[in-house]
Order: structure tokens, then C-alpha cells, then sequence
């Protein structure tokens, strides 16, 4: 009966939710449907005993069933300290959007003067931008005689985030790339995209082919979005007993879980409940719990974003609507594209093979050394071939071709 009742309020909060934004009110809706089954489950199971009897059975049930509801929804209550505050990059600018939101940009300027059309990096996630530590490592290309911009996407880092988190979407980060392009005032721009960046720069690409000269998809997340798509836990697979505890811990505490299913029911309902700066808190202790899954087993985990944006993250993955299949507008394409995927990579290996499939003239390199992070795990060597790739040069690593995975790949295929 107990586990009736909880299933039954649990299923009231997210119902109700559906259709009321307010906390107070979908919470009080599943509390009251709890009682209400449990009241009429002890009424049952204790009809049959003297008036006594059942009275006292029922203020211990009643009691007993108050506890185990009251004592996690107190916890659920309580919101986990706001993000830790660190300091701007220097040089770090605000440009606003059409809609008043604003996105955050850097600058490393081309040395020793522009030559080339701009790179523009496009972080992973969705909503993992870590500026402080990407930037150090990427902007070394600007000795390639390009500017190299780097922008924390809506609703992450150092950029706005929304009042109304049901627009993050693919689509509207598409729209914003192209807004930071015209905002550089290039009329072509390089790409390179990690992970979801690597998606975002496919989907802009066939969007606005005219618009970029060169691509790299590095470490490359799914080329079109899929519903109910669980290939980004793969990281968690990875880790350790004691590390994987750590993560369930963080996901199954009453607060972050009713969250996260709020999320999936209502996203207005869940940031109602637990705001941004709380939930970017939660989603970058996650981040740090999960980050050795990133990397090869020999390598350090990498740094934990200060400000990763949870809502941009989780509304678009679990969005229900189907993302347009982009491939049929990418094979009539020729623009220049490397595909860069290394050894230990959790992300799938036939990922890399899609984009390599479907745009034309694209060539694959195999990092024997890195996982997700290739530009963290070799930096020199991706340094070195997108240093090539840019000049036209040939590759520093011989493009692999095959369609299975070198003998020594350890990840997903």
C-alpha cells in the first residue's frame, strides 16, 4: 500500500505540474493524493478490528507514512549552495541578442595579424562551456593568422540564461551562431565543434553552407539529435565502483531527482522549483563526479567548468520532437571537414563514421591516446593537425579510412 501511495503522489506532482507551474501547487496535489490513498488503504486493511484497535493502528501508520514522505520532501526543500564565482577572462565582452539576452565572447586576436577567415569554437554539452580552460589551448591557433572567437552558448558559462527555459534548443543555437558570426563581421568563419558543439556546426553548416569556409568536428556528438538518445552516459560505464556511487548519489537526492523528472513533464515547472544558479551547481558537481569517464584511464581528469547550465542542457535532450535529418543537405555540399575521435572516446564510434558518410570529401583522424578531450589529453598533436587542416597542409597523423575502429580503440562502436 505504501508503495502505492508514493507512486500514485509521485505521479500527481508530475501530472499536475503538466498544467500548473506553480510549486506549491503541484507539490501540495501529490502530498494530498499520497494521504489520500494511504487514508483509504488503512481504512481497509483495518475495518475489520475493534474501534480501538484500529484507531491506534491508524495514528501509527498514519504517523510512520507521514515520516517517510515528510522527511524526504524537507529535503527535497533544501536548495545546495549557488555556483562558485571566478573571475572574468580579460578581454571578455557581452553582445546582446535580438531578444535581449546576451551571449559571452572572447577574442584572441590573430598573430601577427589577420590573414585567414575567424575560428569560432563551439563548446560541448549542450551547456558545458568552460571558456577558462578552452581558450588557453585553442587560441593558440590564432598563430595560424586567424582570429579565434570563443562564446558561451545561451544558457551556460558566462552567458544569459533564460526566464523561460523551454527555448534552449538546437535550433536556437543555430540562430545565435549565426548572430556571433555577423556580430564578428566575417562573411565566412571556421568552425570547430566538440561534442555537441560538433552537432551545432553540422546543423549550422546546412543551414548556412555559404557561410563557412572550413569545419573540424572534434570528439563528435550525435549528427542528428535523436529522442530518448542516453548515448552522452556513456561516461558513467566508464567509472569506477566508488565514483559511480558517487554520481547516483548526486542524481537520486529527492531534490535533483524531482527535478530532472520535472524537466521531461513541464521545464517552466522545474525552474520554478529549483532555479539556475541551483541547478548549475548540482549539474558541475556532476560534472566533476563524471569527468574521469571523459578521458583515458592514464590521463588526468579534466577541469570542472565553473558554470556549466544545467537547463540548457537537459531541455533539448529531452525535448520528444525529432530533429530534421540534416544529411541529404550536407552531401550536396563541398566544404573542407576533418573528423577528429580518439581512442577511448565514450561517445560512439560510428558517430564519427556518420558525419564522415554523409559529408563529402571529409577524413578521419584517430587519436591512439585520448578519449573525449583530444585537445586536452594531445594537445600537440590536435594542435598539429589542425594547424595542417587549416593551411591545407598534409595531416601530421595519416586520415584513417577503414570503416571499423583501429585494433586499439576501446570505446563503443
Amino acid at each position: 500500500m505504501l508503495v502505492v501511495a508514493i507512486g500514485v503522489g509521485w505521479s500527481t506532482v508530475i501530472g499536475v505540474a503538466q498544467v500548473s507551474d506553480r510549486p506549491a501547487v503541484f507539490l501540495a496535489a501529490g502530498l494530498a493524493a499520497y494521504g489520500a490513498v494511504l487514508a483509504a488503504g488503512g481504512w481497509l486493511l483495518t475495518r475489520r478490528l475493534s474501534t480501538r484497535a484500529a484507531t491506534r493502528a491508524r495514528i501509527v501508520g498514519a504517523a510512520a507514512s507521514a515520516a517517510l514522505v515528510l522527511v524526504p520532501t524537507a529535503w527535497a526543500l533544501i536548495a545546495p549552495n549557488a555556483p562558485r564565482a571566478v573571475p572574468d577572462p580579460a578581454g571578455l565582452r557581452h553582445w546582446a541578442l535580438p531578444d535581449g539576452t546576451r551571449l559571452a565572447a572572447l577574442l584572441v586576436p590573430a598573430r601577427p595579424r589577420a590573414t585567414g577567415d575567424p575560428i569560432v569554437f563551439l563548446h560541448g554539452g549542450p551547456g558545458v562551456a568552460d571558456m577558462d580552460h578552452d581558450a588557453p589551448v585553442l587560441g593558440k591557433l590564432a598563430d595560424t593568422g586567424r582570429d579565434v572567437w570563443l562564446y558561451d552558448q545561451l544558457g551556460t558559462g558566462r552567458s544569459s540564461r533564460l526566464a523561460d527555459p523551454s527555448g534552449y534548443s538546437l535550433e536556437r543555437d543555430v540562430a545565435d551562431l549565426e548572430q556571433v558570426r555577423r556580430r564578428i563581421g566575417a562573411d565566412r568563419i571556421v568552425l570547430i565543434g566538440h561534442s555537441y558543439g560538433a552537432t551545432l556546426a553540422a546543423n549550422y553548416l546546412a543551414r548556412h553552407p555559404a557561410r563557412v569556409s572550413r569545419v573540424v568536428f572534434s570528439s563528435p556528438g550525435r549528427l542528428v539529435p535523436q529522442v530518448g538518445d542516453v548515448s552522452g552516459t556513456g561516461m558513467i560505464g566508464r567509472l569506477d565502483t566508488r565514483q559511480q556511487l558517487a554520481v547516483f548519489g548526486s542524481i537520486l537526492s529527492p531534490r535533483a531527482m524531482l527535478t530532472w523528472n520535472l524537466v521531461r513533464a513541464n521545464p517552466r515547472a522545474a525552474h520554478a522549483l529549483s532555479g539556475d544558479d541551483e541547478m548549475d551547481a548540482r549539474f558541475a558537481t556532476l560534472y566533476r563526479q563524471s569527468a574521469p569517464g571523459l578521458v583515458c584511464a592514464d590521463r588526468p581528469t579534466p577541469p570542472t567548468p565553473a558554470r556549466p547550465g544545467f537547463y540548457a542542457n537537459q531541455v533539448p535532450l529531452a525535448s520528444t520532437r525529432q530533429a530534421d535529418d540534416i544529411r541529404p543537405t550536407l552531401a550536396g555540399l563541398r566544404v573542407p571537414a576533418l573528423i577528429l575521435k580518439g581512442a577511448c572516446d565514450y561517445l560512439p564510434w560510428s558517430f564519427a563514421t556518420d558525419y564522415r558518410r554523409s559529408v563529402p570529401g571529409s577524413q578521419l583522424i584517430f587519436f591512439d591516446r585520448a578519449g573525449h578531450q583530444t585537445y586536452v589529453e594531445q594537445e600537440a598533436e590536435f594542435l598539429a593537425v589542425v594547424r595542417a587542416f587549416l593551411t591545407g597542409a598534409p595531416s601530421p597523423v595519416p586520415p584513417w579510412r577503414g570503416a571499423e575502429p583501429p585494433s586499439n580503440y576501446q570505446g563503443v562502436r
